[in-house]
């Protein structure tokens, strides 16, 4: 049985940074906001009107997923011309961490088939 000191110690772990973690993660647990992500790795730069017509979604649907991502800074979205196009937020070191976990499952899915 843990001591009052300890149970406060481990009360401490948990602070504001657990929050923006759960959102990222609550952000990524969509599919359609997964498989835009993994493409992104693949393609870094995808247009909104491409993402939609590769998901096979509506463009206002594909918006609302960019929108949340972008809220979550995993991804970044930048005007060229009529377009709209989006890439990985790159700097964030949560979205390095994924590229790389999402790169290991994938190579290991790879390897047990």
């Amino acid at each position: 049985m843990l001591s009052k000191k300890e149970i406060q110690k481990n009360r401490d772990l948990f602070n504001g940074e657990d929050k923006s973690t759960v959102a990222t993660f609550k952000a990524l647990s969509d599919f359609n906001r997964y498989r835009i992500f993994r493409m992104l790795i693949d393609y870094p730069k995808l247009s909104i009107s491409d993402i939609a017509e590769i998901l096979d979604i509506s463009l206002p649907l594909a918006s609302q997923h960019l929108k949340i991502l972008v809220l979550n800074n995993l991804i970044q979205k930048e005007r060229k011309g009529k377009r709209i196009m989006t890439r990985l937020e790159r700097k964030n070191p949560f979205v390095q961490a994924i590229i790389k976990a999402i790169k290991i499952i994938l190579k290991f899915n790879r390897y047990e088939q």
